[in-house]
């Protein structure tokens, strides 16, 4: 750390930009932001959202600098009238805007490398507050600043979220590390096939701790814990979890499903790997989100064979092989139904194993004898084929959460089906 530089203990996030105060853009920067920013030991006191306007984006800037050693913006530096980031910056540093010749290159280059011609509006990006520091941009023609003034240290990024996390990554993490007070270190473990209350009663003495902290987020038929912690070093703080992680696995073992970006979908693409088997799908009710989330991930067609939504009763029929007189006696949405259409895609496809999702998402389409909610999964190998069912009546004004739970529910039966086999 240079001399008169100090250290980085708090940070604030300024996220400019109408289209996010309208809805029409969903702000991802600033929870990224914040998780790496913790891990470099630097505290998030306050995220802002503020739109394309001079004095607002002003006034923000101006108070996240009363507070916090570090001021982080994402938006704002495109070619445009409104793409005000930089100029007010330069307002509130009581700065000069001058071009840079390395920016007025580099957007050269980048235009030379999309096969076009620049336009006079795009040297605006060339455009900084007089002695800023450039934070490259290899994928865009938009270089951010770095702007130390009166003890608080500037940084400004653009809104792509690929373009804002690799210059963050490249030069801003390595300049925070180097100025920052030890490190805040989180755990992130995941649980399925048990609801928060329950699980927080089994931990409780470890949600009553103070460090590590140890704190319960459930969504959509998922359960996290993250236990964090505050230390010198990484090494320190990872001595600290490790005990704490220890134990609550061994008290929740049988619902955990992975750490830190596991998903219920990886998970599952992980066991099949390591089995080297495959699966095929039936849909119903969730519509094909199961085979969407399996080939989110890079590599899926490994071990995923095929999908099939098989939204009507005769596509049951014709499709998988779901006998008439089994739809007309138990109805569609129903566990001989689950069953067969889980048998029906694997022996259709060939695969290893078949999954299947029958239900009602709502909200309309419920009787008495089968609410909106009322969803079946099945799941069909060589050694058994079997069906559960589940009650997600309590989200019957909700067709997007019973379908995201149907989908959770499912990867997590297939999950602890796979782990079975892996024991046998």
């Amino acid at each position: 750390m240079h001399d008169g530089q100090k250290n980085i203990k708090s940070a604030e996030i300024v996220t400019i930009g109408t289209e996010i105060l309208l809805g029409d853009l969903v702000d991802t920067n600033t929870a990224w932001l914040s998780a790496r920013l913790a891990t470099l030991g630097v505290g998030v006191y306050r995220h802002t959202t503020v739109g394309d306007n001079r004095h607002r984006i002003a006034d923000a800037l101006k108070e996240a600098a009363s507070r916090a050693d570090l001021v982080i913006t994402t938006g704002g530096l495109g070619p445009t009238s409104d793409d005000l980031t930089n100029e007010c910056l330069a307002a509130v540093t009581s700065r000069e805007m001058v071009e840079y010749a390395e920016a007025r290159a580099h957007v050269d280059e980048m235009f030379r490398r999309f096969g076009r011609e620049p336009t006079a509006n795009n040297y605006k990006q060339a455009l900084f507050p007089e002695g800023t520091e450039l934070i490259p941009n290899p994928l865009g023609t938009a270089m951010g600043a770095l702007l130390e003034a009166e003890g608080t240290l500037f940084a400004t990024l653009p809104g792509v979220p690929s373009e804002m996390r690799g210059m963050f990554e490249e030069t801003l993490q390595p300049l925070i590390r180097n100025r920052s007070d030890g490190s805040i270190i989180s755990r992130t473990l995941w649980f399925a096939g048990i609801g928060e209350s329950a699980l927080a009663e089994k931990v409780q003495d470890f949600l009553d701790a103070t460090d590590p902290t140890v704190a319960p987020l459930a969504g959509q038929g998922k359960v996290r814990l993250r236990i964090t912690t505050r230390a010198a070093t990484q090494e320190e703080a990872e001595e600290r979890i490790a005990p704490v992680e220890e134990e609550i696995l061994a008290r929740l073992g049988e619902y955990y499903f992975g750490d830190d970006d596991e998903t219920l979908e990886s998970a599952v693409a992980r066991l099949l790997q390591a089995q080297h088997s495959t699966l095929a799908l039936a849909e119903s009710c969730t519509g094909g989100l199961l085979a969407k989330r399996l080939t989110d991930m890079p590599g899926s067609s490994e071990y995923f064979k095929e999908g099939l939504v098989t939204y009507s009763n005769e596509s049951k029929e014709c499709l998988l092989g779901v006998p008439h007189e089994m739809l007309a006696e138990h109805g569609a949405v129903s566990e001989p139904v689950a069953r067969k259409m889980a048998e029906g895609a694997r022996k259709l496809s060939g695969a290893d194993l078949g999954l299947s999702v029958t239900g009602i998402a709502g909200p309309d389409g419920g009787t008495e004898e089968k609410p909106v909610g009322l969803v079946f999964v099945g799941l069909s190998d060589a050694e058994v084929t079997f069906a559960e069912r589940l009650d997600l009546s309590a989200w019957a004004r909700s067709r997007d959460a019973i379908r995201e739970r149907s989908a959770n529910w499912a990867f997590d039966l297939l999950r602890h089906r796979l782990e079975e086999r892996n024991n046998s």
